[in-house]
């Protein structure tokens, strides 16, 4: 059993629900693959017995040591589980292992893929399987990812009736949590959504949310998808249903970008948002759909989300010849309104 001391400085987690079994309280609340902070490797440092890994440790951890830190524990995405076994004489006992030196295992947030209107029993998540080998040569899996891959049928296997018996005998942990990426309570109020790759995720169900209400019969105002991937045969996920949804007029136009086309030209959503200005400026500026047009980015913060950023203020730019301090007031602006929502990563 797991409780704080009554001199433990406020810092200190909560412990997890205890008694329970080590190897529970391994798999379920220690994050053992992600690179230890500092204050870990300190810990560390305290209880080595060798003097040669207590000093490296201790280094690890200074002012000083930082850019040993960066290029040992950082740059190579160095594990705590790789870290534990290049200091052997570091043995923390249970009660430190899980105040100081493994962080606590985050939940995994992923975008529902599915409207509560056309099944309001099943929620979906389209999840990327994270997968690949560290600098250091181990190889990385994602935790939440590859364990929901585990249920999903590979190409020789029987198919959505086995997944779901053996999900029957699994407890996954989820909850849900409100959001304001949703679309307008106005279905004819004109949207720009762009979502390459899992990014898509939250506008499949917007696509799905769009149909049930034109079949309730509502009338849908203008939408604009704005889709990316590397290669088409491979990585065009839902292809089958973004194209019914063109065709159904459940959405007004599909824009696709292929980063590893068969042309040789690398293209991304951004270029596709370029190659329609006209359309987003004047859902930017409300010539179409008055002063209540939305735009929607999902995915990649670092690199998509700010070209397409870069983008929006391009198109204010060429379309109505706004200086650049005037794009970026324009954009700020929308994400004042709530006209203009990202949910990024």
């Amino acid at each position: 059993t797991l409780s704080i001391p009554r001199d433990a400085p406020a810092s200190l987690m909560q412990p997890f629900p205890t008694p329970c079994a080590l190897g529970t309280a391994l798999g379920r609340y220690a994050d053992l693959l992600n690179p230890p902070r500092k204050i870990a490797l300190a810990a560390l440092a305290s209880i080595a017995t060798d003097a040669v890994e207590k000093a490296r440790l201790e280094h690890l951890s200074s002012t000083a040591g930082k850019h040993e830190y960066v290029s040992y524990i950082t740059d190579p995405n160095r594990s705590l589980i790789e870290v534990l076994e290049a200091f052997p004489s570091a043995v923390p006992s249970l009660g430190l292992f899980f105040g100081a030196v493994s962080p606590r295992l985050a939940p995994r947030f992923y975008s529902i893929s599915s409207s509560p209107l056309v099944d309001p029993d099943v929620v979906t998540a389209t999840v990327a399987v994270v997968r690949g080998d560290t600098p250091t040569g181990r190889l990385h899996e994602g935790v939440a990812s590859s364990y929901l891959s585990r249920f999903v049928p590979k190409n020789d296997e029987p198919g959505e009736d086995k997944a779901q018996l053996e999900m029957k005998e699994v407890r996954v942990p989820i909850f849900v949590r409100s959001s304001t990426f949703k679309l307008p309570t106005d279905p004819s109020v004109p949207v720009v959504m762009i979502g390459p790759g899992t990014g898509y995720a939250p506008f499949r169900g917007f696509i799905q949310e769009r149909a049930a209400l034109a079949k309730s019969g509502k009338l849908l105002g203008p939408a604009h998808l704005f889709f990316g991937c590397r290669d088409e045969s491979k990585d065009h996920i839902y292809q089958a249903e973004m194209a019914y949804a063109v065709a159904s007029k459940t959405i007004t136009s599909l824009n696709v970008a292929y980063s590893r086309g068969t042309s040789g030209q690398k293209l991304y959503v951004q270029d596709k948002l370029m190659s329609a200005a006209k359309v987003t400026y004047d859902i930017m500026k409300g010539k179409v759909g008055g002063s209540e047009g939305r735009i929607y980015v999902c995915g990649d913060a670092k690199g998509m989300a700010r070209d397409v950023h870069r983008a929006l203020h391009s198109i204010l730019m060429s379309e109505g010849e706004y200086a650049a301090h005037e794009a970026e007031e324009i954009v700020k602006r929308l994400a004042d309104n709530g006209r203009y929502h990202k949910d990024v990563w």
